[in-house]
């Protein structure tokens, strides 16, 4: 079997780890990112990474549940969020807030919205996700720079 750049890399000091990193992703795009930052992050310890990891994988056994109660009543599960926003305990709900939770649902049937957040996160989500959240941030400074 040849011998691969990895064989090597693997073996290197933290700090020659971190300068080779920098190298390989200057090569892709002459893209510069500092040496500190490579350093930083494969000097954080095991519970960190573990802790992100953890928390994907909670996210994701969220995720499945929400899912599956949607696919199993849209109404219901709707009717459910609603309660969590507007702070209505179901087991106290009163006749008018079941009336105006029964008449939320059918206006949002009505419009057959594609997304149950409010557009305005789903747009933040996904302009974090496409250019990051530096870009995000600074793009946002601009815009109230350009109202006051």
């Amino acid at each position: 079997m040849t011998r691969q750049y990895y064989d090597d890399f693997s073996k290197l000091p933290l700090a020659k780890m971190a300068q080779a990193m920098t190298d390989m992703t200057f090569n892709y795009n002459e893209t510069k990112v500092p040496t500190s930052h490579y350093k930083k992050q494969l000097g954080k310890g095991f519970e960190e990474l573990i802790e992100a990891n953890l928390s994907v994988s909670l996210v994701s056994t969220i995720f499945n549940t929400l899912q599956a109660l949607q696919k199993e009543s849209p109404k219901l599960f709707y009717q459910a969020l609603l309660c969590l926003d507007t702070s209505v305990k179901p087991s106290n709900i009163t006749a008018s807030q079941y009336q105006a939770m029964e008449f939320t649902w059918s206006q949002f049937e009505l419009n057959k919205q594609k997304h149950i957040l409010d557009k305005s996160y789903v747009q933040m989500f996904n302009q974090v996700e496409e250019n990051g959240l530096s870009y995000y941030l600074d793009n946002q400074e601009t815009q109230n720079d350009d109202f006051s």
